[in-house]
């Protein structure tokens, strides 16, 4: 039903539509009693009701019966235990918490001083937080945002997946403008603001113009990617826009205080 709205150009979200089954037979008769939102009872005829004028239900239900001859309907049920769930939660902070270790090690061989991974892992963070909070406001304002095909996402394996390639795109912008700010500090005794503003400065344009690319990419993705990436594009979005300004609004002043405290604590 979802899906016919947007082909029929009208917004429609799994909040606003009110299903219910009518019993034609004794025995749907007898299951309709049994009958609730989550159960899997089947039935031969449903009543839907749709926030719509009858101009607008009806191109949404001529949509969705050229859908419905158009594609075959293979009945099916799944269900993920709780256990499952656990095991899959765990597995997922455990390959977060890995990777963040791993980047902590790597730029720390790179740039010879910890305190840069901590920088940029702070922001990875940041950027993290920041996706997985707009997966949960979407649940709250999908009904007010439809026309942006928001719908009430939530955490699974694909968003899972999609967090951590938002970890890869913002660490390799944070690299980007880390490497400049060494560059730019050479062999002088102390950073300065002035150095990492300088360093920002010659990288701008680089970051803009590799994020814009992504963006452009991640947009289609989310339009036409169908509903099975729906929400992997979703979180794409979010963490390209939140990964843009991270580096250098995050990340860089993170790294400042960093040093500042390191040398103070030095002399």
């Amino acid at each position: 039903m979802i899906l016919a709205g947007r082909e029929a150009g009208i917004p429609l979200t799994s909040r606003v539509i009110t299903a219910s089954p009518v019993p034609v037979s004794v025995g749907e008769e007898d299951q309709f009693s049994e009958w609730n939102t989550g159960s899997q009872l089947r039935f031969m005829r449903w009543s839907i009701e749709l926030p719509l004028d009858d101009t607008d239900s009806l191109a949404v239900l001529n949509s969705m019966q050229a859908r419905m001859n158009q594609d075959p309907v293979w009945v099916s049920s799944s269900a993920v235990g709780s256990r499952v769930a656990g095991d899959m939660i765990g597995r997922a902070f455990g390959a977060l918490f890995a990777s963040i270790l791993c980047i902590i090690g790597y730029i720390w061989f790179r740039f010879q001083r910890v305190i840069y991974g901590f920088a940029a892992v702070a922001a990875l963070i940041h950027d993290v937080l920041i996706t997985l909070g707009a997966i949960a406001v979407s649940a709250a304002v999908a009904d007010y945002l439809g026309f942006l095909l928001i719908d009430p996402f939530k955490i699974s394996l694909t968003v899972v997946a999609a967090i951590l390639t938002i970890i890869g795109y913002s660490l390799n912008d944070t690299i980007v403008v880390f490497d400049r700010i060494r560059e730019t500090k050479g062999k002088a005794t102390k950073l300065t603001a002035e150095m990492i503003n300088s360093s920002i400065n010659m990288t701008l344009s680089r970051t803009l113009l590799t994020s814009l690319t992504t963006l452009i990419v991640v947009v289609l993705l989310y339009c036409f990617g169908g509903e099975g990436i729906h929400a992997f594009a979703f979180a794409l979005v979010v963490g390209v826009l939140v990964g843009t300004y991270s580096s250098i609004f995050i990340a860089s002043p993170i790294l400042l205080w960093l040093i500042r405290r390191e040398d103070k604590a030095a002399a």
